[in-house]
């Protein structure tokens, strides 16, 4: 059976919303007064998802259908099979075991798919494998030479299928992609939570950022007694590695709009070393909040002049400032006077600050976040329990900045630890502190949704309006239990966060793929779901159902994957890793990722 699902979304303008600085402060209240920042505007967006459902043992009998086309679950398996052992000759690609071989038409021509010896065993799951008369060996790969000669010229017709062999396609090659060195990406960096981090701790943290595309840190500080020590190792631990610079992100829930004294102290001790981010020889700083603060002060307390791009709201009196070099926003989630609501972000908040700064001739620093969840609970005096929708935003926010392009300055990730607010690209562990956020952030994979940005980064650097793939992967994200699930009497808070009700049971997948390929997942006891994607980024939402998640993918570049999320999908609540709570609502997201 083939099921075709579209799903009209509304966008709206996304409002300020709440940050904290290391002990979670709840900044829901000072956010609320920046009222709406720019125009509402309502697009209607169609998104249009195919999942082919398996539900039945492949036999010649049982049959589907692909675009109209009349198959059996035994050739719609063909489109996904990885081959044996064997490659197959180059003038007879087809397989003598059955005639069911595919081409696929995808938008850079057609390649055809050889059927393996056991065209099942990976990709559909049966009962027995000796209705077929064949043998299961799921680790039985190969990959199939895919620059071979087009010698071969049969094709046959199967079910309406137009059956082809001979492939002649050259893969790699090319001249690397030469970035714009103008263009930078950060990652926003709690100090506030790392009091024990050792130069080691940062050099670590620096290195992981490095290999992720990420050229700097902005370094959020309030007022604890070891922020200066720990920006000393920062710094100095940027200047080792090489290549990776820092700078200073005054958080104003700490610093007073009057404190101009305070911060220019703090910038002198780190103005002229090595690793300071400098634009046009000018110190860059930026702030959260803090509209009104007098950077041009700061300034004359520097001795030089400063590039200051705080979080100010986006009006043509800020962007015309003269202490400000350009503005930065935060408005990296879909919220309305930061609550949750049930639509995508939007770009209508980055037109707004683009258009601001353009009349100043100044620049703009774009946020780009994957994740916004929060469940602090009555063991805490900043109590506070949300989310806003997040659930394909990691994919599609880069989408945006693709299409923004020469229109941004600056990026940055929002954030690198900020493990209370579910947000965090870096995983829970190391030497930092633990505000009571372990309950719901250990044990969950992030990191591959650094993998994921790469590409992007990559084009946006490059100009590019789509990002540029160099290798066959899978990536994959869902939340850890199902919305039913009730445990009021044992969680923290007692009782689901905010938007709940407005998030779905979804596992999230995005293939990036140079040719396209075949995924298949298997979400709990839920029957497969086989999805042919074409070349370059792909998103595919599947049904979410309690128990393991598989995924396996074959890529029409000869590659094949198969790989189990290292946690599964319950319909109980979750139980965290260290504390005394037996189990609490946890709205936050495990992900992972299949190279191929």
């Amino acid at each position: 059976m083939k099921l075709v699902v579209a799903l009209s979304l509304l966008q709206v303008l996304p409002m300020g919303l709440g940050k904290k600085h290391g002990s979670s402060f709840d900044r829901r209240s000072r956010n609320a007064r920046h009222g709406d920042l720019a125009e509402r505007q309502i697009v209607e967006t169609i998104y249009v998802t195919e999942t082919i459902w398996v539900d039945a043992t492949p036999t010649e009998t049982s049959t589907s259908s692909i675009d109209g086309q009349s198959t059996t679950p035994l050739e719609i398996a063909a489109l996904a099979s990885p081959s044996d052992s064997t490659i197959p000759d180059e003038d007879s690609i087809t397989s003598t075991t059955s005639s069911a071989v595919v081409s696929v038409q995808t938008e850079t021509g057609i390649y055809g798919l050889s059927q393996a010896t056991n065209p099942i065993d990976t990709f559909v799951s049966s009962s027995s494998s000796t209705e077929s008369g064949m043998t299961s060996d799921s680790a039985s790969v190969s990959t199939v030479t895919t620059d071979a000669p087009s010698t071969s010229s049969g094709a046959v017709e199967a079910q309406g299928i137009t059956i082809s062999a001979g492939l002649n396609i050259t893969l790699g090659g090319g001249n690397p992609v030469k970035g714009n060195s103008d263009k930078k990406v950060f990652a926003h960096f709690m100090i506030g939570i790392v009091y024990a981090y050792t130069l080691e701790s940062w050099l670590e943290d620096i290195e992981l950022a490095k290999s992720k595309g990420i050229d700097g840190f902005a370094l959020n500080i309030g007022l604890d007694s070891y922020t200066q020590p720990q920006l000393d190792l920062a710094y100095k631990a940027a200047e080792i590695s090489g290549d990776f610079v820092c700078f200073i992100s005054f958080d104003f829930n700490w610093y007073t709009v009057d404190n101009t004294t305070g911060v220019s102290e703090m910038m002198k001790r780190y103005n002229d070393l090595p690793a300071q981010f400098k634009v046009d020889g000018k110190p860059f700083v930026s702030s959260f909040i803090g509209d009104g603060f007098d950077w041009a002060a700061v300034g004359s307390g520097c001795g030089q002049e400063i590039y200051a791009v705080p979080f100010w709201a986006p009006t043509q009196e800020n962007a015309d400032n003269k202490g400000l070099s350009g503005l930065f926003s935060w408005t990296a989630w879909a919220s309305k006077d930061n609550s949750p609501i049930d639509q995508p972000l939007t770009t209508v908040q980055d037109e707004a600050y683009i258009d601001v700064v353009g009349k100043a001739n100044k620049v703009y620093m774009a946020p780009v976040s994957s994740w916004f969840f929060t469940h602090f609970g009555k063991e805490v005096s900043y109590s506070k329990n949300w989310l806003f929708k997040s659930e394909n935003l990691w994919k599609y926010r880069w989408d945006q900045i693709l299409e923004l392009g020469d229109k941004l300055n600056y990026l940055e990730m929002v954030t690198w630890n900020d493990y209370g607010e579910s947000h965090n690209l870096r995983n829970w562990g190391g030497l930092h502190s633990d505000d009571g956020c372990s309950k719901w952030a250990q044990g969950l994979d992030h990191l591959p949704m650094l993998d994921l940005s790469l590409p992007y980064i990559k084009a946006w650097k490059s100009g590019s309006k789509t990002p540029i793939v160099e290798k066959d992967q899978v990536f994959y994200w869902y939340r850890p239990h199902l919305k039913s699930a009730e445990c009021d009497s044992t969680d923290n808070y007692g009782s689901k966060p905010d938007g709940w009700d407005i998030v779905a049971d979804t596992v999230f997948v995005t293939t990036m793929t140079k040719l396209g390929g075949t995924i298949k997942v298997t979400s709990g006891s839920n029957q497969p779901v086989l999805k042919l994607v074409k070349p370059g980024v792909q998103s595919v939402e599947i049904p979410m159902a309690a128990g393991k998640q598989t995924f396996e993918f074959f890529t029409l570049t000869g590659g094949y994957k198969r790989g189990e999320a290292t946690v599964e999908v319950s319909d109980q609540c979750w139980k965290p890793m260290t504390s005394n709570y037996t189990a609490i609502y946890n709205y936050n997201y495990h992900s992972g990722v299949l190279n191929c």
